[in-house]
């Protein structure tokens, strides 16, 4: 039966209408401990749009409620001051989500913060003024010397101010957490991974007909997913093997760049730019290709990889970062990242020979990612430290 603590969530990146896959992770992790808890949700975020200076919107979905507080932009014409505006809303902000939240409910035993910055701040603020602990689950690969985004005085002197304070921190691989580690952000800290819908991603019995298909699923950012690799490895192994065609899934600042990369190579009629795409459609597109390829410089999860692992599927995937953790020879191949000669050979091994990897056996594994199985994680950390407290 599920218990009575109530869990706050707040996080920075989260799915909201102006972008409804944003974070969408985070969406996974409230759900999981939605099984065993009472889950709450709070997200803010600025919206130029909105005609006053707040706008709230109540939800409730799958006995999660969230309270969205939207705010205006501020303009930028006096910078000094115009972040004192923007500190001033984004932290009031805060505040009416919080009122409007337990005029209906209780206060909340815990809060979980899901990427340090920038909600973090607002999370400190709700902490210290209503006596609240709170846990930290991170995903941000901005740590990670790879991607060296963690730098700057105020970016540095929030989280460390705000790991500081946390009663717990888990990140979402043991990479990860040894990057935070190296930044002098010392606690209390338990990895928990990511979470996969296994009842949504699920393997579909569609026949292979016509061309051997692989797919990319990605945001397209190129320094980290190196989807330029993907495109140059795909046009080489093309030349050996005409019967493969890839479908690329994702938006992103850098799509316009790899559309003209793949008409230059002559590969506009074989790799299709399908936009963003979820749901039912994203699964049966998973379940029509015969392997996902991931060939990214680093990654903290890649939680991508663990959703084709639930539809059955056997990934190609660079050793980056927290992958080889999980990955063996069950799920597919794994290449020296950057190795475009490597991964040409494993397009062409799956392509020649596509039923080598058993689908029971990787969705199997996929299933330890599961609501439940994170839920249950979850549960344990919240009474440990509200037990604590």
């Amino acid at each position: 039966m599920k218990s009575q603590k109530h869990i706050l969530f707040i996080s920075s990146w989260y799915p909201n209408r102006n972008n409804p896959t944003h974070g969408i992770f985070n969406l996974y992790f409230a759900k999981a401990a939605a099984l065993y808890n009472q889950v709450s949700v709070i997200h803010v975020c600025s919206d130029e749009n909105i005609a006053k200076d707040f706008e709230i919107v109540s939800d409730e979905c799958e006995n999660i409620k969230t309270i969205t507080v939207y705010y205006k932009k501020v303009n930028n014409s006096f910078p000094f001051f115009s972040q004192l505006k923007k500190r001033a809303n984004f932290l009031q902000a805060f505040d009416l989500a919080f009122e409007t939240l337990t005029k209906t409910e209780m206060q909340p035993q815990l809060i979980q913060l899901n990427v340090v910055l920038p909600a973090g701040i607002g999370v400190m603020h709700l902490s210290k003024k209503h006596q609240i602990p709170f846990v930290v689950n991170e995903n941000w690969s901005g740590y990670t010397k790879e991607d060296g985004n963690y730098k700057g005085f105020l970016t540095k002197y929030f989280t460390q101010k705000i790991i500081a304070r946390a009663k717990k921190i888990m990140p979402t691989s043991t990479y990860l957490k040894e990057a935070m580690l190296s930044n002098g952000l010392n606690g209390d800290y338990e990895v928990v991974p990511n979470v996969v819908d296994v009842k949504k991603f699920i393997p579909l019995n569609l026949k292979q007909e016509g061309k051997i298909k692989f797919i990319h699923i990605s945001s397209l950012v190129e320094r980290e997913k190196n989807v330029s690799g993907i495109i140059k490895s795909f046009s080489e192994a093309f030349k050996i093997n005409s019967n493969i065609e890839l479908n690329i899934i994702g938006e992103g600042e850098n799509k316009e760049s790899l559309q003209k990369l793949t008409h230059d190579l002559n590969m506009s009629d074989r790799v299709f730019f399908k936009g963003r795409v979820t749901g039912e459609d994203l699964v049966k597109l998973i379940n029509e290709a015969i392997a996902l390829i991931m060939f990214s410089h680093y990654e903290t999860f890649c939680l991508v990889n663990i959703e084709t692992f639930a539809c059955g599927k056997p990934v190609i995937t660079s050793n980056a970062g927290a992958i080889p953790s999980y990955m063996n020879r069950d799920l597919g191949i794994m290449i020296e990242k950057n190795n475009q000669d490597q991964l040409r050979e494993a397009i062409l091994n799956l392509a020649s020979n596509p039923n080598q990897f058993e689908s029971n056996k990787i969705r199997n594994f996929a299933e330890k990612f599961s609501y439940e199985n994170i839920g249950l994680q979850l549960n344990e950390i919240y009474e440990s430290v509200i037990k604590k407290n």
